[in-house]
Parts: structure tokens; C-alpha cells; sequence
């Protein structure tokens, strides 16, 4: 259309063009804008721009996120996949994204971005040591693959490498041996009686009692046990992550145990104490039972400093939190537990993860064995 000229009121001229930019491709109307300028001139050169800009943005008037390079991928893909999951799910993905992938691939153009390339980053992973490397490799392939569906890049460059193969180790499970663990009790008992040293040895007591992960026990509240019962009500974990509450990965997560008469005592005695000193400290934390009076939650790296500093003083290897979960399946499996029920008390969704992780720790009934031989061959 032509450009035409018009007065305003104030007796200013300005110039307009009714532009016709084509055809939506994403809505399939017609799409017309008007234009005004103060020249001719100035109308015709906003009119170029406007074609331009209407197909640069793939002959659509809708907003569409520019896709220049990984980056912009990975930000377009977490936008969707936030809907799709937990909120810890998504942010221990996305802190994954950005430490591993981002950094590599991050400024790459997808279309440069080669099977080669994609090949060297896997191996390259692979050889660092870091055990969870095949989920971020397929993680990296379910991005790609993203660009693919959106018609970006033709093909997705890492589906067809060749996913490394770490160095097999013999899978060692860390627990204490009843040596170790009786060397480790009996220095709790001998530590001065001051708050902090019991809270300690409360917790790692409660730990070797319960099988919990240090996760499930640091976020329970005084209303998840049941100290006339005996029983403890395992609804939620704390992510130190994402510094917050999360539920459990599967359904069998969430369980209700049982506990000792001397672990009941130990609490109730600990709940007493713990009560005067928060009361002391003016805390509002005295409903969670292992919060230090200063946080709902401990830092879980102050709390393996201090197990760290425990052991070197008792003499015993460095260790984790883990091994309390470790050492307490090998003492129910020696003392006759059945597989089934040991699934359920440590909250493992199947039972093959059970025997799996277990089966080796159950020395003491082991050896048993040779004598049930001997007993049938006694009776033939």
C-alpha cells in the first residue's frame, strides 16, 4: 500500500503505511501492521524492518524464544521440564545442567555441535571418576534430542556414540564390623557429658537403631515418633541441595519402624535435655530433633566434621554417615531378619535393591550354612 500523509491535530504531518507481512504460520490468518513515521522515508525503512523481523521469527507474530546456541536450549528445555517433575527433582537437575553440561557445551551453535565432540565430552566424563556419569550423559542426548523435536538440528549428534564402560570395582559396602563397633560405643560412652557430645552421640546411636539415612533422620520432628509406641513415622528427607524438605524418591520411602526400649529411653532423655537448652537459647527449633538450636536443619558437612573428629579420637577409618545404615542391616541380617523385612524398615521400593546392596553382609548366617549341611547329612 501507499504511503499516506496526515495532520494531527496539533498541525504536526506524519506519514502511515498499512504493511501486509504475510501469512501466520503458526495461527494461519493474515497478518497487516500500520506504521507512522514523521517521513516518508523513515516509514519505509520501519516497513523493511518489520518484514525482516516477521520472518526472522519464522513468519509469526507470536514471541518466540531465539535459540542461538546450548544455552538457550537448556534454558527452553527446563522451562518444560519444570513442569513435569518435584520441585528437587528440577533443581538437582538444573545445578547438574550447569555444572557439568553448561560449562562444555554452553556457547556451542547447536548446529556445530558434533557426534565426535559428544563422544570426546562422554569419555572424558567417564575417565574423570565421577560414578554418576551415564545419567548426565543421557541427560546431555535428552537435550539434544529437544532441539531435534523443535526442528532446530536435523539429527540429534549424541544418539549414536558409544557410552563408556567404567573400571568395574568390586562394589564395597562400608559398615563397621562388631570389633569396630564395639571400640566405637564404647568411646561414646566415656565422652564428657556436655550437650553438644550427647547430641552427637544420640544421633549416631539413633542411626546404628533405625537404618534411617542421615537425610530422613534430620528431618524429623518430635511429632514423627512415637515414644510410648515405639515407632517412628518416615514421611520426608532433607535435601541439602536445595536446602529444603523433599519427599521421599518412591512410595516405599514413606514407612513407620520400630524401635528399641533403650532407643525410647534415649530419646526421651535427650527430648528433656534438649527442651532446657533450646530454652535456654530461646530457639523456636525445639520441634525438630536434630536441629542444633540454630537452624531447623544441621549442615550435613558440620555434622560429618565432627563424626570425622569422633573417629580419629576412637581410632577407627573415616567413614560416612552411611555406614550407621550399612552396620545396622548387617546386625538384623546376623540376628535372623528376613530380606522382605529389612526392605521395608530401610525403605527400599524392591527387593532385589536389598539383596543386592545386603546379601554379602550376613557373614555370621553365612557360616551358618556349613552347619545346616552337616545337621542333613547327620540325619541321611
Amino acid at each position: 500500500m501507499t504511503i499516506k500523509q496526515f495532520k494531527k491535530k496539533n498541525g504536526d504531518t506524519v506519514y502511515r503505511q498499512r504493511v501486509y507481512l504475510g501469512t501466520d504460520s503458526l495461527t494461519g490468518k493474515q497478518v497487516q501492521v500500520t506504521i507512522t513515521g514523521r517521513t516518508a522515508k523513515e516509514v519505509s525503512q520501519k516497513a523493511t524492518k518489520k518484514l525482516a523481523d516477521f520472518k526472522m521469527n519464522g513468519s509469526t507474530v507470536l514471541k518466540i524464544q531465539q535459540v542461538n546456541n546450548y544455552g538457550d536450549l537448556v534454558t527452553l528445555w527446563l522451562s518444560s521440564y519444570k513442569l513435569t517433575v518435584k520441585p528437587q527433582t528440577y533443581r538437582h537437575t538444573e545445578i547438574t545442567i550447569h555444572k557439568h553440561l553448561v560449562p562444555v557445551f554452553g556457547t556451542m551453535k547447536l548446529d556445530k555441535i558434533s557426534l565426535p565432540f559428544v563422544q570426546y565430552f562422554a569419555n572424558t566424563i567417564a575417565a574423570s571418576g565421577l560414578k554418576e556419569y551415564k545419567p548426565i550423559i543421557a541427560l546431555n542426548k535428552r537435550i539434544l534430542q529437544y532441539a531435534v523435536h523443535l526442528q532446530l538440528i536435523t539429527r540429534n549428534p549424541a544418539e549414536n556414540i558409544i557410552i563408556p564402560k567404567a573400571q568395574k570395582l568390586e562394589k564395597e559396602v562400608k559398615h563397621l564390623d562388631n570389633e569396630q563397633l564395639k571400640i566405637f560405643l564404647d568411646y561414646l560412652e566415656q565422652l564428657p557429658n556436655t550437650y553438644k557430645n550427647n547430641y552427637n552421640a544420640v544421633l549416631y546411636r539413633f542411626l546404628l537403631a533405625t537404618g534411617l539415612r542421615i537425610g530422613e533422620a534430620v528431618a524429623l520432628e518430635w511429632s514423627d515418633i512415637d515414644l510410648e509406641d515405639g515407632t517412628i513415622s518416615v514421611t520426608k528427607t532433607f535435601n541439602p541441595v536445595i536446602n529444603e524438605l523433599s519427599t521421599p524418591k518412591t512410595r516405599a520411602g514413606k514407612r513407620v519402624i520400630s524401635i528399641d526400649r533403650k532407643t525410647m529411653l534415649m530419646l526421651r532423655l535427650y527430648k528433656v535435655r534438649q527442651e532446657q537448652k533450646f530454652k535456654e537459647m530461646i530457639s523456636p527449633y525445639g520441634q525438630h530433633v536434630f536441629s542444633n538450636g540454630l537452624a531447623p536443619y544441621p549442615f550435613r558437612n558440620n555434622l560429618q566434621r565432627m563424626l570425622d573428629d569422633h573417629l580419629e579420637k576412637a581410632g577407627l577409618p573415616r567413614f560416612t554417615f552411611h555406614a550407621f545404615r550399612h552396620t545396622h542391616a548387617s546386625l538384623l541380617l546376623n540376628a535372623g531378619i528376613t530380606y522382605k523385612e529389612l526392605q521395608h524398615r530401610l525403605g527400599h521400593s524392591k527387593i532385589s535393591m536389598t539383596l543386592d546392596v545386603y546379601s554379602h553382609l550376613s557373614k555370621d548366617k553365612e557360616k551358618e550354612a556349613v552347619t545346616y549341611y552337616e545337621k542333613a547329612l547327620g540325619k541321611l
